[in-house]
């Protein structure tokens, strides 16, 4: 992984001011990835950090990036762990932006 790489991986802890530092004064492209093909924007749905979404995208970052596991930003925002409630107001805005939502909701039941 290379140094801008790991600095990218930080954003999955979340904070804007943070992921600004990146993109602003690094020069972090909004559109990498780590090893299993996750953008920020994955790890932001997974988090439905909406400001954050917004401003990557914003940045160019793409909401049709599809991990190496088939799933999609708003599939991340969709729960796609047991322990994690779906977030509907990001999945609503990351269909609105075009993501695709393939309904894999694990904490939903039924």
């Amino acid at each position: 992984t290379s140094r801008v790489a790991q600095h990218h991986r930080s954003v999955p802890d979340g904070w804007l001011p943070s992921v600004k530092y990146l993109i602003e004064e690094l020069g972090v492209d909004p559109n990498l990835r780590d090893k299993d093909g996750y953008s920020a924007l994955h790890h932001s749905a997974a988090r439905g950090d909406n400001e954050t979404i917004l401003y990557l995208v914003t940045k160019g970052a793409d909401v049709t990036l599809i991990s190496r596991r088939g799933q999609t930003t708003a599939d991340l925002a969709n729960s796609p762990e047991q322990r994690a409630q779906p977030h509907p107001f990001t999945i609503a805005l990351l269909e609105k932006l075009g993501s695709k939502n393939n309904h894999q909701c694990r904490s939903c039941g039924g």
